[in-house]
């Protein structure tokens, strides 16, 4: 996927003078900079906007949960969680069910229009990730998200000692069990 033309191409880093380039602090700002300007554009359709895209993404790969479990698990206050899924609700996107063990809990359900919004904004997210990532082949661009992810798992691990409560910055769930391939004897149905 190398789409470098001699006016696109990047200057070569010297690894060995230990500059700025090399340091991870730099670097993680920067592309999450261009990754956030371009991933808000590929999924304004979205109501939510990028929270919207994430709460979708969720509530159709994960067993069902309540907002409140959404929102400690994609790290969004819960209040603004309130407001994200009102607005995926009026968009016919989700719809909240009373839970099938305490019906005083409403899970959040994704719609057939729900899954098909995701669907077109996957491609436009894909696409703008493939723009920022246009330098990388195939393979290098597969090996970053999958290092990535590890490495936000490991983020996402509690360090002894740390508050992972802390009201001030709120922490996405590392629990990649919860977005395991689901088989069709447990796939939820849903409504339009």
């Amino acid at each position: 996927m190398d789409s470098s033309t001699p006016a696109d191409a990047l200057p070569e880093i010297d690894w060995g003078a230990q500059g700025i380039e090399t340091e991870l602090g730099w670097a993680l700002p920067l592309a999450f900079q261009g990754f956030t300007r371009l991933g808000s554009v590929a999924v304004a359709s979205v109501p939510g906007g990028p929270r919207g895209y994430q709460v979708l993404v969720a509530v159709t790969t994960e067993q069902p949960s309540s907002q409140l479990e959404l929102a400690r698990r994609l790290g969004i206050d819960k209040t603004q969680m309130t407001y994200v899924v009102d607005a995926l609700e009026a968009g016919g996107l989700v719809e909240r069910r009373p839970a099938p063990t305490d019906r005083r809990v409403r899970q959040v359900h994704p719609t057939r229009s729900g899954r098909s919004l995701l669907d077109q904004a996957r491609t436009a997210l894909r696409d703008a990730e493939g723009e920022l990532m246009r330098h990388l082949d195939d393979d290098e661009q597969a090996t970053l998200r999958h290092l990535l992810a590890r490495v936000a798992l490991t983020a996402g691990l509690t360090a002894p000692g740390a508050d992972a409560s802390d009201p001030a910055f709120p922490h996405p769930l590392a629990v990649p069990e919860r977005s395991r391939r689901r088989t069709a004897t447990t796939t939820s149905t849903t409504t339009e």
